[in-house]
Order: structure tokens, then C-alpha cells, then sequence
């Protein structure tokens, strides 16, 4: 049974939350909807964060089409919402994640083994396409029409589908995939062991010709201009002179730290990674030249056996590199333990990174 738009409304925004709460999306990724008749559904905006959305901003979509009411423009990816309303009319609310667990999961290719009452046993995952693209929404469609009884399916290298009956059950469902899929990783990978000292290089914000740097509890300002720095200090106003940001954050997860100490660069194995990090991201010696020289065109720069320096125009797009560079790092670490999985393509990862890059800037200009 379908909703009513006001109450679908109201629903979407609570799962919004709810999903945020839960750590099942960040920021503005993923898009939820809710079906209002047999040819229309209430969906989530296109780049609007799940925190301060509120129901007057969604958008109704009639599903035959695509076409939509108002000047809001609804998530790009509203074809996998009205093929899934199409082929299943018993779901009435859909979830589109990009969940840290699933996605990592997602990497390899291939049907998960979903010991849950709520998965029927499997999780179907559909072959890869770009975000956005007529072949991401074929591979969804193929996968959801393939398998009528899943309420779960991976996207790969890119996140999750979830479909329920209402609101509650669809949340359920995206809940319980994290949960199989947490599973799943900790049983093929083992606790990396880390360097017995990892320094700290801590975080910045830049404000005018200073900067703030807080390592630990401890806080000093300096400015761009001094000569003579402390090392950590000097690779924060060494990224600030190059024009490269104006927020920097020390990252030492443990899987960060295990990559970085392999020296090599690191592949996104997921696509949201590309996007906002680099279509690679490269190592250097925490060495104010090299560092800048490999944050050349990318967000993040590993460093050997310490972690990570995420770099972005301001804190909340730092703190953002730093959440996808965890998640990709563990991506890495889960593809060195499992066959088949295997990072984008080059090509694709570039595009994905440039398209970024210039939305990104024209949302902020």
C-alpha cells in the first residue's frame, strides 16, 4: 500500500536521520524515496545532507519518465528507484546507501552468503557501472528483476540497495546487510600490526596567515610566514602555502596505517574514494616538498607506516577525504584477502574524480 505524500515526506526524512544516526550515510551520498502511487514516489534531492533536509525540499518523481515537479532537482539516480517500484509493487520504500561494510564488501563481485533472517540467505550483487549512468541502472535493474525475493543487493564498488515493504522494514534490511557484511570482513582479515610509535602531525585550519594546530591536547598558532617550523608544522603550512586547502587532518586508522607502511599508492576499490580523494593516492616521506608534490591533483597523501594527511577546502571536506580514505583502506586490505576483488579503472576514476572536482566547485562558488 502505497503512502501519502504527506506522509511520505515525513518518512524520508526520518529514515534520512535514522541513517545517519545508524553511520549508514554521510553527508549528502546515497538517496532515499517512497512510494506514493503506482507511478509516483517522494525521493531525496540531488547533493542536499541528510541533517538538515526537510520535506518541503524533496521532490516527487513520476516514475514512467523520470520527469519531476518543482525547480528541486531529485537524486540523479531516481531510474533505480522507479525500476524497483516497477518490478517489485510490494516495496514501498527504498534505500540507497553507500555503507562503509557493504561497500567494502561489494568489491568482489560476486553474491554474499547472508546468514540473516532478514536477507533470505543471499545478497545478490550487480556488475559495476558509473554512478549516474544508464549502466549502473541496468546492472540494478537486472539484479532486482533476477532475484524477486532478495530485499538486498551490492552494487558493486559502489554501495547497497535496500527494499521493504515500508519504511521500518527497508531500514531493517540496510541495518542487517551492514551487520553480515561486518561480519564478512572480519572473517578473512586479520589485525594488521602497526609500527610501536606512530607520530602525530595532528590537524590545522587555516584563518587569514595562520594556522591553528591542535596535536593532542596542545594548540599553538603560527603563521605562514615563519621561517623556522616543527616538522609537523611544517608540513600543515607547506600544503597551506602550495594553495592546496585550507583544512589538514592527521589520519592514523589502523587500516590507513597498515596501507601506508606498504608503499604503494593506493587504487580506489570504491568509487566514492576517486571522487573525493583522487583517482590514486600516492605516498610520500612526511617531507614538506614530497607531500605537496603528492597532494598534486588528489585530497590525501600517505604516509609510510604513519597514517595519512587528508587535505580539503575546509574541515567538513577534510573530515570527509579522511572518512572514505578509512573506508578505502580497509577496501584494500580486503581485496589483498580476497580473489576477484580489484580497483576501478583508471579511465573511470579519472572521470569520476574530474566530474567531482568541477560540480563540487561550482556548488561552492
Amino acid at each position: 500500500m502505497a503512502y501519502t505524500e504527506r506522509e511520505a515526506r515525513r518518512l524520508v526524512v526520518e529514515a534520512g536521520r535514522r541513517l545517519l544516526e545508524r553511520g549508514l550515510v554521510a553527508r549528502t551520498w546515497g538517496n532515499i524515496s517512497a512510494r506514493v502511487s503506482d507511478t509516483h514516489f517522494i525521493i531525496t534531492p540531488s547533493g542536499m545532507a541528510y541533517d538538515t533536509m526537510t520535506e518541503d525540499q524533496l521532490v516527487l518523481v513520476d516514475g514512467r519518465d523520470g520527469s519531476y515537479q518543482g525547480e528541486r532537482k531529485p537524486s540523479s539516480e531516481r531510474g533505480i528507484h522507479a525500476d524497483a517500484y516497477w518490478l517489485r509493487p510490494a516495496v514501498n520504500f527504498v534505500i540507497h546507501t553507500h555503507q562503509d561494510m557493504a561497500s567494502v564488501c561489494s568489491t568482489a563481485g560476486r553474491d554474499l552468503t547472508a546468514d540473516h533472517p532478514l536477507l533470505g540467505g543471499r545478497v545478490p550483487c550487480a556488475a559495476y557501472g558509473l554512478p549516474s549512468s544508464k549502466a549502473l541502472r541496468r546492472a540494478a535493474e537486472r539484479v532486482v528483476a533476477g532475484y524477486p525475493d532478495s530485499p538486498a543487493f551490492l552494487l558493486r564498488s559502489h554501495g547497497a540497495l535496500c527494499l521493504g515493504r515500508d519504511m521500518e522494514d527497508a531500514f531493517a534490511v540496510s541495518a542487517a546487510l551492514e551487520e553480515v557484511c561486518a561480519r564478512q570482513i572480519q572473517s578473512v582479515l586479520d589485525t594488521p600490526s602497526l609500527p610501536a610509535r606512530i607520530p602525530d602531525y595532528g590537524e590545522s585550519v587555516l584563518e587569514g596567515d595562520t594556522f591553528r594546530l591542535m596535536i593532542g591536547e596542545r594548540e599553538r598558532i603560527f603563521s605562514l610566514d615563519e621561517a623556522r617550523l616543527p616538522p609537523a608544522a611544517a608540513l600543515h603550512a607547506a600544503v597551506y602555502r602550495a594553495g592546496l586547502g585550507k583544512a589538514v587532518l592527521h589520519v592514523r586508522d589502523r587500516d590507513v596505517i597498515a596501507v601506508s607502511a606498504s608503499r604503494r599508492p593506493l587504487r580506489p576499490m570504491v568509487d566514492d574514494l576517486a571522487q573525493i580523494a583522487g583517482a590514486d593516492v600516492r605516498w610520500a616521506p612526511p617531507v614538506p616538498g614530497r607531500v605537496v608534490r603528492a597532494l598534486r591533483g588528489r585530497n590525501a597523501v600517505l604516509l609510510p607506516g604513519a597514517g595519512a594527511l587528508c587535505v580539503g577546502p575546509d574541515r567538513e571536506e577534510a573530515e570527509a577525504v579522511s572518512h572514505l580514505l578509512k573506508k578505502g583502506c580497509l577496501a584494500r586490505r580486503f581485496a589483498d584477502a580476497v580473489p576477484g576483488c580489484r580497483p576501478l579503472n583508471r579511465m573511470d576514476a579519472l572521470f569520476q574524480r574530474a566530474f567531482y572536482v568541477t560540480q563540487y566547485a561550482k556548488r561552492k562558488g
